[in-house]
């Protein structure tokens, strides 16, 4: 038997992915899964040469019946807080999906729930942070190439998909992909949000009934000021899922464009230069499963704990305020 038996909640697009990460190690072994019907367990349990009986119809029962270390939550948004709850009253180690939780007040009820588990770990899958682009944008900046930032500009541009719940979101760039862009604009900056004052609104040609772009403008603590443009109703030339990123400070800019390489440009060069790519051994799923299985191991804080994580739902649900009320929304 692996040292490490988990459990995986949900068998769509990211469960799929899921079990692929667990399967590519030695050291894991599938415990348990969970979907919406025994049609789905079928089908992946065929696809990955798995027991059609560790599948279970319902994460309440996979929950309640399997003997897992970890829970991999890879189910709708709306069920995340009641799996992790759940989970967590099992012994479990919770290993989420993004978004942490459908609104902040359910992020509030599982962040207080999950002070009283103290030795469980609760990692929030950020995985556009375990790219090596965005990890040598990260260390470019931390090294002090461009001096001290002042700037950052995300622009973001993709035709719509309005597959399963994302046609009947209000507005679903906000609510669906943002997340990964602010917590990107987190891991860059190396603080937190003060304030968010954004627009959403609706391009006559969108394919989507709600409003799927977004203007905004964020405030950092460290004073750093980011500017937000991104549409998922985009016609003509598209970015990557990543966005293009412009990163401006005292001595230049970094720039990473929707080819995935970052550039340096000094004061007046237009040409720039590229800088060296950060070489990874692990990326995106599977350098979230390491590092919540090392953090198991050594008693460790995942650097996207539920505690940290926090704070990039926070600017997404504040940007959704501003988007609705028109005023500017203060992050406590």
């Amino acid at each position: 038997m692996a040292e490490h038996q988990i459990l995986l909640l949900g068998l769509g697009f990211w469960g799929s992915k899921w079990l692929e990460a667990v399967s590519k190690r030695d050291d894991c072994e599938l415990a348990g899964m969970a979907a919406a019907s025994e049609q789905s367990i079928d089908r992946v349990a065929q696809q990955f040469s798995l027991p059609a009986e560790r599948g279970y119809v319902g994460y309440q029962e996979a929950i309640d019946r399997t003997d897992a270390e970890i829970v991999i939550i890879a189910i709708p948004t709306e069920y995340h807080t009641d799996a992790a709850k759940l989970a967590l009253a099992r012994g479990m180690h919770v290993l989420s999906e993004k978004p942490l939780a459908a609104n902040m007040e359910q992020a509030d009820e599982i962040l207080e729930l999950k002070q009283t588990y103290p030795d469980q770990k609760y990692l929030v899958d950020q995985n556009y942070r375990w790219r090596s682009h965005n990890q040598t944008l990260k260390r470019a900046i931390a090294e002090g190439m461009i001096g001290q930032p002042g700037t950052v500009h995300i622009e973001f541009r993709q035709p719509e998909d309005l597959l399963g719940y994302r046609e009947f979101l209000e507005m679903p760039l906000l609510q669906d992909v943002s997340i990964h862009h602010f917590d990107l604009v987190r891991f860059l900056c190396g603080c937190n949000c003060q304030e968010v004052f954004a627009h959403s609104y609706r391009p006559r040609w969108s394919k989507f009934p709600g409003k799927p772009a977004t203007e905004a403008v964020m405030r950092m603590e460290s004073g750093i000021t980011v500017n937000y443009n991104g549409t998922w109703a985009a016609r003509g030339r598209p970015t990557s899922w990543d966005g293009e990123i412009t990163v401006t400070g005292d001595k230049g800019c970094l720039k990473l464009d929707s080819q995935g390489l970052v550039r340096y440009f000094a004061p007046g060069d237009v040409g720039g230069e590229i800088v060296e790519p950060v070489q990874m051994q692990l990326t995106e799923l599977d350098y979230a499963l390491d590092m919540m299985i090392r953090c198991i191991e050594q008693d460790d804080q995942p650097e996207t704990s539920i505690e940290d994580n926090y704070h990039s739902l926070a600017m997404v649900c504040a940007a959704e305020q501003s988007a609705r009320s028109n005023l500017p929304v203060r992050l406590a």
